[in-house]
């Protein structure tokens, strides 16, 4: 797959004005494959482990975990994991910036706490089963 999904699917959200991407990781409070310590309310996207991918399909399975941290109050962190979930689960025939065809997001469960880190910021999680496509040349 040419285009780079996470990229896409942050810059998709960004979009939607529910968060803040810097493709560079410097600012923002979304980020692609980690957690920074700051800022306390940030959000990141991480492909995992999906099933093997069909030799003669042009599309792939992907798995996606959405994790939000919020602060003192687990509200924070839920709404805004629900807000990011609603916006999610669903979505289908969508080019992403990226160039990625988003055939489909279908979220595996609803937004579930992972409870405090160890500074008392409340996370919630949300994982996504997506269907993509490459950039169509």
């Amino acid at each position: 797959m040419a285009g780079d999904l996470l990229d896409g699917l942050a810059r998709h959200l960004d979009g939607l004005g529910l968060v803040t991407y810097d493709p560079t990781g410097r600012t923002g409070d979304l980020f692609v494959e980690t957690m920074p310590p700051a800022p306390d309310a940030a959000v990141s996207l991480t492909l995992y482990d999906g099933p093997a991918p069909e030799a003669r399909d042009d599309a792939e399975q992907r798995r996606l975990q959405l994790r939000v941290r919020g602060g003192p109050d687990p509200r924070v962190s839920r709404d805004r994991a629900e807000a990011l979930y609603r916006a999610l689960h669903g979505l289908a025939g969508v080019q992403l910036p990226d160039g990625t065809w988003l055939i489909l997001a279908a979220a595996r469960g609803t937004p579930a706490p992972m409870g405090a880190d160890s500074t008392g910021r409340h996370e919630h999680v949300a994982n996504f089963d997506l269907d993509v496509s490459g950039p169509t040349p």
